[in-house]
């Protein structure tokens, strides 16, 4: 019998899973030891804290249903030969319509013309690509900012990040976590840099929280700011929620759509490692299941907004963080993640 130890938000892994492989279901960012005892694999989300030096010898397989992997050991797993695998681009079109969404609402409470709009990505990978073509679709100008993938000849329309930041009335981040070698995103966008923002324009950070410094947001004020990932998350202070314009609980990539494509491919590695196959499962009625039926407005701005509504997601953490002791803001910040309910995408896209 193959054990698996799986976060309970892994949508559609009891659906995916055969009946003669063990489910042990953990909750929150810790993995209790007692379940990881005996486990052959392990399946979990950005927010889980991951030791090598704390799982059994047992555990040959490690996957994380998200694009990014900076939340896992990877060196001191590799050296223990587990096999690891993450989800790259499984939530790609999900943040794009958050990204979407607020550029919209944005753009309309300050008397803003889309069309008019220039929008600056830095970070031109799954997410950023997608976006970028998204955005040309809808009659916005895009600019790009990528040095690695420019470095290795990949992106000939990039431009210098100083150079989209000081063009662009938008920008949006779309890195990677990278805290050593040439291309460090820790603090890209420091307190330099945020001075060359245009006035009155919005930046959106939907990738990794550390990618801004919180000292530099407080002190550059001359532009607004969307936040669905934090500096020290999961505690947000009371000056930076008072800042910023908008934010939420890290859920830009959470539709039904995104999670349940992390599961299923997670879990296709899964069974390739351990030899088991997957049970066969209508997806549109299990998705429409989880998440109703896919929104479709008179016009696809329109579709966005009322499929990626964010104004209320935004009054929730608010109300729940601001003001509250330290130690609680953590919970709080769960608690709101965990209830945030999964929205549909504005488009059908492969599962």
């Amino acid at each position: 019998m193959t054990i698996l130890v799986a976060d309970e938000g892994l949508l559609g892994l009891t659906e995916l899973v055969p009946s003669h492989c063990e489910i042990r279901w953990y909750s929150g960012r810790d993995i209790p030891q007692t379940i990881l005892k005996g486990a052959d694999g392990l399946l979990v989300r950005s927010t889980a804290r991951v030791s090598a030096h704390n799982l059994p010898d047992s555990i040959r397989f490690v996957g994380t249903a998200t694009i990014g992997t900076d939340h896992l050991p990877l060196q001191h797993l590799l050296d223990r030969a587990i096999r690891v695998v993450s989800a790259p681009g499984c939530n790609a079109f999900a943040v794009t319509d958050y990204v979407l969404s607020h550029v919209f609402s944005w753009a309309k409470s300050r008397g803003r013309n889309t069309t008019d709009l220039t929008l600056g990505i830095i970070g031109v990978g799954a997410v950023g690509s997608l976006l970028d073509e998204r955005a040309r679709a809808l009659g916005i100008n895009t600019l790009l900012s990528d040095q690695p993938r420019a470095d290795s000849g990949r992106r000939l329309d990039h431009l210098p990040l100083v150079d989209v930041v000081r063009q662009a009335d938008v920008i949006s981040l779309h890195v990677p976590r990278v805290t050593t070698g040439d291309y460090v995103t820790d603090r890209l966008l420091d307190e330099n840099v945020l001075s060359q923002i245009k006035r009155s324009a919005l930046l959106v950070n939907a990738s990794r929280g550390q990618v801004l410094h919180e000292h530099d947001l407080i002190k550059q004020t001359h532009f607004d700011l969307v936040l669905d990932v934090f500096p020290n998350e999961p505690v947000i202070s009371d000056a930076l929620i008072s800042r910023a314009w908008r934010i939420s609980p890290h859920i830009a990539g959470h539709s039904v759509e995104g999670k349940y494509r992390g599961t299923k491919l997670i879990v296709n590695e899964a069974a390739s490692v351990f030899g088991f196959e997957l049970n066969q499962l209508d997806e549109e009625k299990f998705l429409e299941t989880v998440g109703g039926i896919r929104v479709v407005a008179s016009s696809m701005i329109d579709t966005i907004l009322t499929a990626c509504p964010l104004a209320e997601t935004d009054r929730a953490l608010r109300e729940a963080v601001f003001r509250a002791f330290e130690l609680e803001k953590p919970h709080l910040f769960d608690s709101v993640r965990k209830t945030y309910r999964l929205r549909r995408e504005s488009e059908p896209s492969p599962l």
